[in-house]
């Protein structure tokens, strides 16, 4: 990591990581809206044969996410430590790790392919698109484990840019394989355009054909990235001290996500078994919708981690403080404009993913209900970052079981079951749910036991 000079310095370095990041997100969610409105066409059943998937998908792909930190942490302290040769180490046991990791989920995905969908409360006339849905991108997740691991190591080593590349070529190549996979054969402006007319499940495998790209793609990069490049022949034999370090760093942050993700089934089965169908193709139009605003903090919480864990490894703490506190600060200020912007236009933002009038009403009170709460997830988003850069990974396990069991859920059990409310219910009860675990997040950094925890504390 360069001395730097002062806070314009790290303005820079922050800008130089964050806007590519920020990019890949942006073009990401503009392409899963456009993947949305494409599903959307089939109706309110087709986005519920989808949308009953998500919060399983968000599982795994949250504990694949841990697999990520647990290797991509340690590439960052490698870095700031100027050890090349222990960069490239890491990245070649970040491959064992994807490919044992993303080859076990997808077994278990394959295998209970069938009944996830009816454990979510799949309606029946919705089920069986729903389990092909599943059963389809399951097949994917050995390269989903690839592009989680390989796009975090590639950011924690500076290089934002070329994750950005192959997962906005990726969600490209997807949008182009939906319009030939999901609508038959038809005639537009005079001329005959090729389709296989598989509907849901052409959504499906379109979407597990661009995360095989994507996956490959970050891969090969991360081998072939400059100073840092290796190659299997300098082996891959398993080395048992990164895989503990791995373990330590990784395992309480794919927890916190299996926690968080786990409690997002829960709400999403009370959706199923208690709202409607469109209910239920709302919550996830307004989901998708959603993703808007809190786009700048995941942009941003991609270089928190990478630069404080440089700044842990080349040992100045002065600058790990300054870039947890500098990256949340922008990060909640441009979600506070994003949420006024979503409160603002809720109702013509939800109806570009779906045509049902009841669906967009249903959708756009949910976005409404949560705009206020967008700046506190963003704290919460980019905090957790710097804390697992630092190596403070089990405060944001505990934070987000804490808020999602005994916040989460239980609210919206009360507001739904009791109180008689609807989608609206359940969102506020997620509302309820970031606002304090940002605060819970920004209140640990700010008290700095992370210093202790990754050696940084005055002496």
């Amino acid at each position: 990591m360069p001395t730097l000079n002062g806070q314009r310095d790290r303005l820079h370095i922050l800008w130089r990581l964050a806007w590519p990041a920020i990019m890949e997100q942006i073009l990401s969610t503009m392409v899963s809206y456009v993947n949305t409105a494409m599903v959307g066409t089939l109706g309110a059943e087709g986005t519920a044969a989808v949308s009953v998937n998500a919060a399983a998908i968000w599982l795994i792909n949250g504990i694949l996410m841990g697999v990520g930190v647990g290797y991509s942490v340690q590439v960052s302290n490698a870095v700031g430590a100027r050890d090349p040769e222990r960069v490239k180490l890491v990245i070649r046991q970040s491959l064992l790790a994807a490919l044992a990791c993303g080859g076990a989920a997808c077994a278990v995905y394959e295998g209970l392919g069938g009944l996830i969908p009816r454990w979510l409360g799949a309606k029946p006339e919705v089920l069986p698109r729903a389990v092909n849905y599943m059963r389809i991108y399951a097949a994917s997740l050995i390269f989903g484990a690839m592009l989680n691991v390989f796009s975090m190591v590639l950011r924690c080593m500076g290089n934002t840019k070329t994750p950005l590349f192959f997962n906005t070529a990726a969600n490209l190549l997807n949008v182009v394989l939906n319009f030939f996979f999901i609508y038959p054969a038809r005639q537009m402006w005079g001329v005959t355009i090729p389709g296989a007319g598989w509907g849901v499940e052409g959504a499906a495998a379109a979407t597990a054909i661009s995360i095989a790209f994507a996956g490959t793609g970050t891969a090969l990069a991360a081998f072939r990235q400059g100073q840092y490049a290796t190659s299997l022949k300098d082996g891959l034999r398993p080395n048992r001290a990164i895989i503990r370090r791995a373990v330590h760093l990784g395992l309480p942050s794919a927890a916190e996500r299996a926690t968080i993700n786990l409690g997002q089934i829960a709400t999403t089965a009370l959706a199923a078994h208690q709202l409607t169908t469109a209910a239920l193709a709302a919550n996830q139009v307004a989901t998708t919708a959603e993703g808007l605003c809190y786009l700048p903090a995941y942009g941003i919480g991609y270089a928190a981690i990478a630069l404080v864990g440089q700044a842990v490894g080349a040992g100045s703490r002065e600058d790990a403080k300054a870039y947890g506190s500098l990256t949340a600060g922008i990060g909640a200020a441009l979600c506070l404009a994003t949420g006024t912007a979503l409160f603002l236009f809720a109702s013509p933002l939800a109806s570009l993913f779906n045509s049902d009038a009841q669906v967009v009403t249903d959708a756009a009170l949910a976005l409404r209900v949560v705009a206020y709460a967008e700046p506190f997830f963003a704290l919460s988003i980019i905090f957790t970052n710097a804390l697992r850069g630092a190596g403070d990974v089990r405060f944001p396990m505990l934070a987000g079981l804490c808020c999602m069991w005994a916040v989460r859920v239980p609210l919206a059990c009360l507001l739904v079951l009791k109180l008689g409310f609807g989608l609206e219910g359940i969102w506020g009860a997620m509302a309820a749910d970031l606002v304090l675990r940002g605060i819970l997040c920004t209140l640990r950094w700010r008290r700095g036991e992370w210093m202790r925890i990754c050696g940084l504390a005055e002496q």
